[in-house]
């Protein structure tokens, strides 16, 4: 089971109308840390005229709520939702801060402001796509080795340690899914000249 989330939390500002709409989106694990953002954005934006959020947690049960904070029902933190919904993220809070610039905007109008904020400060935040993998120790030959890391670049394989002895020791991640073929293809490549040790998933961006 894989999922996608942001790659940092960051902030981006649109305006509509004189209205000014500031996107602030936080990775987030649990209930705790949605509370501790929540928090930390009413205060730095006290004076604003809406603080709508929305927010998603957890993987297998997921965690799902949002708030107009006072703007018309169905304006404002469901279109952040379906913002965060569109782009499959898990483990975020979008909160999106409006300053009232004394045009309305209608109901159309907001969807569309609080839709744009979202989607602009997503798009600036970046995604991280997380699989499950497994990681996978081999030991191989110096002659070798030149073949094996080839076939690692080859396969979108992601290195996370190399040591260098006697022989050569790559620890790899391998996308779960990928692994068995994977052992098979660098036994295919080395004639079974290597040892293999398979260490377990994990869930990593690869």
């Amino acid at each position: 089971m894989g999922f996608k989330t942001i790659r940092e939390n960051t902030r981006a500002e649109i305006v509509e109308k004189k209205s000014r709409f500031i996107a602030s989106i936080f990775r987030v694990e649990n209930q705790q840390e949605v509370d501790f953002y929540l928090n930390e954005i009413r205060k730095e934006f006290y004076d604003a005229t809406h603080n709508v959020y929305a927010y998603t947690y957890g993987i297998e049960y997921p965690v799902q709520k949002y708030s107009d904070d006072g703007e018309p029902q169905g304006t404002a933190g469901l279109p952040v939702m379906e913002v965060i919904r569109k782009n499959g993220l898990s483990n975020v809070l979008l909160v999106v801060t409006r300053y009232f610039g004394g045009i309305l905007l209608g109901a159309s109008g907001l969807v569309r402001a609080y839709t744009q904020a979202a989607a602009v400060c997503i798009e600036k935040a970046g995604v991280l796509e997380y699989h499950e993998c497994e990681k996978i120790a081999i030991t191989v030959d110096y002659p070798d080795y030149e073949k094996v890391r080839w076939l690692i670049e080859k396969n979108r394989t992601k290195i996370l340690e190399i040591e260098y002895s006697q022989v050569v020791d790559i620890l790899v991640l391998v996308k779960a899914e990928h692994a068995d073929e994977f052992v098979k293809l660098l036994s295919d490549l080395t004639g079974g000249n290597f040892l293999v040790e398979r260490k377990g998933l994990c869930l990593e961006a690869i």
